[in-house]
């Protein structure tokens, strides 16, 4: 684990999947879900079904967001979902980003960034679009499809989140940009949200700041301002319970870092969540085995009503 993110903090600073391998067709009855090969021109390598699955029945469906530079199976592993997908019957995709030239891979997650050799990036439309890809070959569950990211991934899921209209019923962020941009966001539905945070984050700063993404400069805000601002669109309590005793998630930290702050009686049941690391960084490099699983107890908890 710490090796894996060594590789994303330098990398970023792709698990051979069935839609990975070749489809192979049958005479008969043509080519399987499992050898479905999502995403159009932006093919995507890691997507993972339940072995056995049958594709009729409704599935919860996980998309993962990677960092800048990372990459979707990365991603996958270091959030520890990649070996839950049989246990806990879900449907996992974790495609990549654009690229500049072969360049780092990134998400468009704010107005103003970014191109891909010269073509601008609406990766809003795309994601969305995979989904109801997905969808189409894949009985997904419309209350239970979720979203995970971090950094610029989680700047991409705050993104959609966003958006007056999504099919997203919760999101689980670490270290992610909540852009200037989008603090006066209106999205039509309460989505769950969780944001991990570390306070020595020498990212994106926990405190809020700027940051360069492909040459421009942009403004995000403190952690704590942007879930009360997703506060505010669930219509939560105005201030958050800290009742809630911490918890050891940076295995590297001594003892237990991490403090919770719950937002209450937020509508139709949704959670509105900041987990704040004291000490730990923007890539984490020893988080705690238990992650996948906490994450994944979090949206089943948390369907959209």
């Amino acid at each position: 684990m710490r090796r894996l993110a060594w590789f994303l903090l330098l990398g970023a600073c792709s698990s051979s999947s069935p839609a990975a391998i070749d489809a192979g067709v049958d005479a008969d009855t043509g080519p399987s879900p499992e050898d479905h090969v999502f995403g159009g021109d932006r093919p995507v390598v890691f997507f993972r079904s339940p072995e056995g699955a049958d594709p009729k029945k409704p599935l919860p469906l996980i998309v993962v967001l990677h960092g800048y530079g990372a990459s979707g199976l990365l991603q996958s592993v270091y959030f520890r979902l990649d070996k839950l997908v049989d246990e806990k019957q879900f449907l996992l995709v974790a495609p990549d980003g654009s690229s500049n030239k072969g360049g780092p891979r990134f998400w468009a997650a704010v107005d103003g960034c970014c191109e891909a050799d010269g073509k601008k990036v609406d990766d809003v439309k795309w994601i969305k679009g995979l989904v109801d890809e997905i969808a189409s070959v894949w009985t997904v569950d419309p209350k239970r499809i979720f979203l995970v990211g971090h950094s610029n991934g989680g700047a991409m899921a705050y993104r959609l989140a966003c958006e007056p209209s999504h099919p997203f019923a919760a999101a689980f962020l670490l270290a992610p940009a909540f852009f200037e941009a989008h603090t006066a966001c209106a999205p039509t539905q309460p989505i769950s949200i969780r944001h991990l945070h570390g306070t020595a984050d020498e990212t994106v700063a926990y405190d809020g700041g700027t940051i360069g993404l492909l040459g421009p400069t942009l403004s995000f805000v403190s952690a704590p301002k942007a879930v009360a601002a997703f506060a505010a669109h669930n219509g939560c309590a105005a201030t958050p319970d800290e009742s809630a005793p911490a918890v050891d998630l940076d295995l590297d930290l001594p003892g237990a870092e991490t403090k919770p702050a719950r937002y209450l009686g937020c509508r139709d049941g949704v959670a509105t969540e900041l987990y704040t690391l004291a000490g730990a960084k923007h890539v984490p490099l020893n988080l705690t085995p238990e992650l996948g699983r906490q994450i994944w107890s979090f949206f089943e908890a948390h369907p959209r009503r």
